[in-house]
């Protein structure tokens, strides 16, 4: 939740529009893969500079610039160089080379040569559209020709391309323990709100909504909204107070069941709107309160939101989770979670039609992807009454195959909140979970 490091970027991304908070969105969908995102940009971009698509221009990369080792740099080159080239309408050249290299390859044909470069968890791709140059001599006479235009595109690395690093494996690193901004922390969130590469930390209690990061061994926040100026009490609040966040491009939903109305924020948590149903359900659009428990179907959280793909539930709950990701094959795919109170047993969904439960489960709940392999994780409380007793509980859920259990930690103190943030940087996903009065910050 750090701010990363500056990259140099050599041109503009594709054009952005607004979405209705007025943060900036790109051009392409914010849920395309990462490979798929960055050619839609360049194509965007480029327009028909390249020629027709049976003109046979070629597609040609130079070598990967990484800064993390890859164990195979150059299959993944060769599967970008495919994706834009079936973009862009060209026909991809399988050998990477110098720019030099690829005038000769190409011969009398335009072509367009890709930059491919990862830094700081991002894939940035530098492409330059070149005319063909006809005859020995005019290649004699200008032999490093202007480009005929230039474009660039960047995305977080997603599990497509992470599938091409060596496998992490799914261990507890150091723990970093902080004073939470509340006493009692009831939902947390985290991800990117504003779309500036930095990962943001909401953090929602009976008094307020918080925005901010850790910095410097505590949590400094940016920003705070009071419930008692955003919405009346609610008619029926539940007994326990149950609250949730959702983070989207340029938004933040937020609900807690002590209030009448859910709001969709930005990330100054200046209000967008008010949501269709009070507690949303990440990734999985919104849900009302019944009596006691959560209601077991959703709604668009907005008029403009799109509906779930997971399958719905035939129960009520206490909890509710769930994520959507990008798999090791460019694909996304959504999830979903619901804890039923009395059994105390989590019900897993996917848009794949996956199902699975777990017993013995808390209802605090998180879902990620936290060893970067495209498959969600599950993180979990404990149903003990005994805040000494609670611990933190990771499952891998690799479809068809049941949930499996890869890490236990020791949460003395009671956890009231659990959240998982994507990959920053070169870093792999982390945990952050609300430990008594505390924020555990754990990679």
């Amino acid at each position: 939740m750090m701010s990363p490091p500056a990259s140099s970027q050599p041109a503009a991304e594709a054009p952005v529009k607004s979405d209705e908070g007025g943060a900036p969105l790109r051009a392409c969908s914010a849920n395309l893969s990462a490979l798929s995102g960055i050619a839609c940009e360049l194509q965007a971009q480029l327009g028909d500079a390249l020629g027709k698509p049976d003109s046979g221009a070629l597609v040609i990369s130079g070598p990967l610039d990484s800064d993390t080792p890859l164990e195979r740099s150059s299959e993944l080159v060769q599967r970008i160089t495919r994706v834009v080239a079936g973009k862009v309408g060209g026909k991809a050249h399988e050998t990477q080379t110098t720019r030099g290299a690829a005038q000769l390859a190409a011969r009398s044909r335009a072509f367009l040569y890709l930059e491919v470069r990862i830094a700081h968890g991002r894939l940035e791709v530098t492409a330059d559209v070149y005319r063909p140059v006809k005859g020995f001599w005019a290649r004699v006479r200008n032999p490093t020709p202007e480009p005929l235009k230039h474009a660039f595109a960047s995305r977080a690395l997603d599990a497509e391309v992470r599938s091409f690093f060596p496998t992490v494996p799914l261990v507890a690193g150091k723990v970093l323990k902080v004073k939470a901004p509340e006493a009692q922390v009831l939902a947390l969130g985290c991800g990117d709100i504003d779309g500036d590469s930095a990962l943001e930390l909401v953090l929602v209690g009976r008094g307020a909504v918080h925005v901010g990061r850790i910095r410097g061994g505590k949590f400094v926040a940016s920003a705070r909204r009071n419930w008692s100026g955003l919405s009346p009490v609610a008619p029926v609040p539940l007994r326990e107070p149950i609250a949730s966040v959702s983070i989207g491009p340029g938004h933040v939903d937020v609900g807690l069941t002590d209030r009448a109305k859910g709001f969709r924020f930005d990330v100054t948590l200046d209000p967008i709107g008010t949501l269709a149903a009070p507690i949303p359900w990440p990734g999985n659009g919104c849900i009302e309160t019944y009596q006691t428990l959560l209601g077991r179907k959703e709604r668009p959280c907005r008029d403009k939101d799109a509906p779930s793909t997971a399958p719905g539930y035939e129960h009520r709950g206490d909890a509710v989770a769930g994520t959507s990701l990008i798999d090791t094959s460019g694909k996304r795919h959504q999830y979903r979670a619901l804890r039923a109170a009395k059994e105390q047993r989590v019900d897993l969904r996917s848009d794949r039609g996956g199902r699975a439960s777990l017993a013995n489960l808390g209802a605090q709940l998180a879902m990620g992807d936290l060893d970067g392999d495209g498959a969600p994780e599950l993180v979990a409380s404990t149903p003990t009454m005994q805040p000494a007793d609670d611990a933190l509980i990771v499952y891998s859920w690799k479809e068809p195959a049941a949930p499996a259990e890869r890490l236990r930690i020791a949460a003395p103190g009671g956890v009231s909140a659990i959240t998982t943030c994507p990959a920053e940087d070169a870093a792999r996903s982390y945990l952050v979970a609300a430990v008594a009065d505390e924020l555990w910050l754990i990679r």
